[in-house]
Order: structure tokens, then C-alpha cells, then sequence
């Protein structure tokens, strides 16, 4: 893997790239799996966490802010050793499979909670987010952000258009606001090691499109539907 870096520090320490990022990774849409109903009874420390926090952030009656949410999850999240003989395990079920594990879907819609696990070497496709916000950390590994912002061309079509790259390690975080106009592609950065990471959405992450690039450097939104391999604890499966 070559890596061309100029970078500086941003908000929670996350790395800011302004070049390219050159890497040999696999390009996979996260629905290309069959779905597995699982359901795994571990109850994970940080998921029990970000839980306990996310109930006393909603529930304290003051305006959402996706600024102060994201600062106090850092702050709250607490990953463990179990935490990470239990992820690691997860890891070890299937892996060559990028896997989406549902640990909390709040009552009243107003977010939910996954965990990811990331193959070596695995890759999204450019995506969006159906205008939800969004806040995603590193609990093992490392992982690429690509930023793109969803240009309409001359036919109103969205294209992506590349804004810059984020570098996240382990604790490390990222958050976007629920726009139409975002869209971003992930990648985990190591050739040999899987990657496992922490989502928060704001709301059920049914339906997004991915951007399939075409003929002559455009791209073509396909609807797609949000596969979930199983959940974590208490939580329950979407049509459950």
C-alpha cells in the first residue's frame, strides 16, 4: 500500500488528507452479501455506553446539535477489553464479509446504532445517507473517509464531486450533517487486518444510493437497500 499524505490536524484529532489516497482495495456494495438473520446475545460495554449517553442527550430537552452529540460521544464511549475479544470474534465469523450488526433501534425513531466489521482491504462504494446525519468511530484499525458533495449536472442528475479525505484510527471520529447534497466512500486501509467501527444514525438506514460510475466519467444513483447481518444484544432486527 502507498499512502500519499499532506495533513493536518482537525476537530478530535482526525487527520485531514488533501491528496489522493493509493491503495489496492476490494470495491463491494454492502448489499452484495445474502442476509443473515442473526441474532449474537453480547452486550458490548461501548454499545451499552453510547446507548446510556445518547438517552440522556435526547432526552435533556435542549436543540439537537450534531456538533454537541458528536463531542459528548467521544467523550462517553468506553470500548473494553471484552469489547475487543468480542469484536474480534465477530471478525473471525466471516472474514472475507463486510457485516452491518444492528445494536440499538431508539423507540421513538430517533436514531439507531450499528457496529461494521471491514474485511482487509474492503471497500464502499460512494454512497449516501437517505438525509440522515450521521456519526461514525474507529474501535479497531483504520479507516478512509472520502467526502463528496452530489453536483446536479445537465440533466439534474447528482454527481459526486470530490471534497477531501479523512484519516480516522482507533477512537478516533467523524460526523456529517443529514443533507442530500453528502455522500462519502469508506475504505479500510489495511491490506492484512479487519476493521470494526461504531455508526450512529439519525433515524432507520433503510434505503441510500449508491454512485455507480459510467461511460465518460458520470455516475448512476442506484437505490439500494441497507442489509443488516444481525444484532447485538437487545436490540431488534428491522420488520422484526
Amino acid at each position: 500500500m502507498r499512502l500519499r499524505i499532506r495533513a493536518c490536524i482537525g476537530r478530535g484529532g482526525a487527520r485531514k488528507l488533501s491528496t489522493c489516497l493509493t491503495a489496492a482495495v476490494v470495491q463491494c456494495a454492502p448489499g452484495d452479501h445474502d442476509r443473515v438473520q442473526d441474532m449474537l446475545p453480547i452486550d458490548l460495554d461501548v454499545t451499552r455506553s453510547v446507548r446510556a449517553y445518547m438517552a440522556s442527550c435526547l432526552g435533556d430537552g435542549s436543540e439537537f446539535s450534531l456538533e454537541r452529540v458528536h463531542a459528548g460521544l467521544r467523550d462517553a464511549v468506553w470500548y473494553s477489553p471484552k469489547d475487543r475479544r468480542a469484536l474480534r470474534a465477530l471478525c473471525d465469523r466471516n472474514p472475507r464479509e463486510f457485516t452491518r450488526w444492528l445494536y440499538e433501534r431508539e423507540r421513538d425513531g430517533r436514531y439507531t446504532g450499528l457496529i461494521m466489521v471491514w474485511p482487509a482491504g474492503y471497500s464502499t462504494p460512494i454512497h449516501d445517507h437517505a438525509g440522515l446525519w450521521g456519526i461514525e468511530m474507529v474501535l479497531q484499525g483504520a479507516l478512509s473517509v472520502e467526502d463528496y458533495a452530489l453536483v446536479p449536472d445537465e440533466r439534474g442528475d447528482p454527481q459526486p464531486r470530490f471534497v477531501g479525505t479523512t484519516l480516522l484510527e482507533e477512537g478516533q471520529s467523524c460526523a456529517f450533517h443529514g443533507t442530500e447534497g453528502h455522500a462519502h466512500r469508506c475504505a479500510n486501509l489495511s491490506a492484512r487486518r479487519p476493521a470494526v467501527t461504531l455508526h450512529v444514525y439519525g433515524g432507520l438506514l433503510e434505503t441510500y444510493r449508491n454512485f455507480d460510475a459510467v461511460r465518460g466519467g458520470r455516475f448512476v444513483a442506484a437505490p439500494t437497500t441497507a442489509k443488516i447481518d444481525g444484532n447485538l444484544g437487545p436490540a431488534r432486527l428491522r420488520g422484526a
